[in-house]
C-alpha cells in the first residue's frame, strides 16, 4: 500500500506565535495560518474564501518563529498531517487535524524597531 503524508502551504499568520516548553524542556509553538483563495462563481463574480490551518512547530525552529514572526507575517510551511486526540474535561473524546511543521520559511524579513527607524530616516 502506498502512503504519502506531505503538506505544503503558504499564507499569513493570524496571531503572533508564543513559545511554550514541554515538561522535558522542548520548545513548541502553535501557528494559525490563513490561506486565501480567489475564484470565479458560475455567474462570473469574483469570490474569496479563507481557510485557517493549525500548525505546530517544535524545537529551535519554534524558537525562531517566536523571535522572527508577527501577526500577518507571510510563511511557507512544509510538513505532514497529524491527528491529535484527547479527552476533554467532560470526558468527551476530541480530535483535531493539524500540520506538524518540518520546515518553516519566513517570506519577509522582520526589522527590529531600531533598524526600522534607521531605514525610515534614510527614506525621509
Amino acid at each position: 500500500m502506498v502512503a504519502l503524508n506531505k503538506v505544503l502551504i503558504a499564507g499569513r499568520l493570524t496571531r503572533k506565535p508564543e513559545l511554550r516548553k514541554t515538561p522535558n524542556g522542548v520548545s513548541v509553538t502553535d501557528l494559525l495560518v490563513a490561506l486565501n483563495r480567489e475564484f470565479m462563481t458560475l455567474g462570473g463574480d469574483k469570490q474569496q474564501e479563507v481557510c485557517f490551518v493549525d500548525v505546530v512547530v517544535w524545537g529551535k525552529q519554534a524558537e525562531s518563529c517566536v523571535d522572527s514572526l508577527e501577526c500577518s507575517s507571510p510563511v511557507l510551511i512544509e510538513g505532514r498531517l497529524q491527528l491529535d486526540v484527547w479527552y476533554a474535561k467532560d470526558g468527551e473524546k476530541r480530535c483535531k487535524l493539524r500540520v506538524a511543521a518540518e520546515r518553516v520559511q519566513f517570506l519577509e524579513k522582520r526589522y527590529s524597531h531600531e533598524k526600522a527607524a534607521e531605514v525610515a530616516s534614510t527614506i525621509n
